[in-house]
């Protein structure tokens, strides 16, 4: 499969790496050309651009995606933006990360119905391991 994911911060870095890793062709974007710069050598593309203009999203061979995810952790104007030139742009399979439950609720409103919080996921598994006695993994 094809990704794109947007936002090369831990998050979206360490998702784009692992999907490569699991033969998956993924082009990553970020405004930030140092995070682009640290991961260009270990995805097929990795671009500087700025999610939020259309334009440029544009030149990215959005058709030929099969799941686009938008991972932007730092700021919720950013991350809204993306999403609205995305959907302005008719992509299709776009998955949300929220940082909070207030940007989620935005997310749903604007028909984004795979929304998710890391942190969230993370939490919830550290409690299950810390269930199931398996602490011992975690030091």
């Amino acid at each position: 499969m094809k990704y794109l994911i947007i936002g090369l911060g831990n998050f979206g870095s360490t998702l784009a790496q692992t999907l490569t890793d699991n033969g998956h062709e993924v082009i990553g974007i970020d405004h930030d050309s140092h995070k682009v710069e640290i991961i260009k050598d270990r995805i097929a593309f990795a671009y500087i651009m700025d999610a939020t203009n259309s334009l440029a999203l544009r030149s990215l061979p959005l058709t030929d995606i099969d799941c686009t995810v938008v991972a932007i952790g730092q700021s919720m104007d950013h991350s809204l933006r993306a999403v609205a030139a995305l959907k302005q742009l008719k992509v299709e399979n776009i998955y949300a990360r929220a940082l909070d439950t207030t940007h989620k609720s935005i997310l749903e409103a604007m028909n984004i119905s795979k929304i998710f919080i890391p942190e969230s996921y993370a939490a919830k598994l550290f409690a299950e391991m810390f269930n199931s006695n398996s602490a011992e993994e975690l030091l």
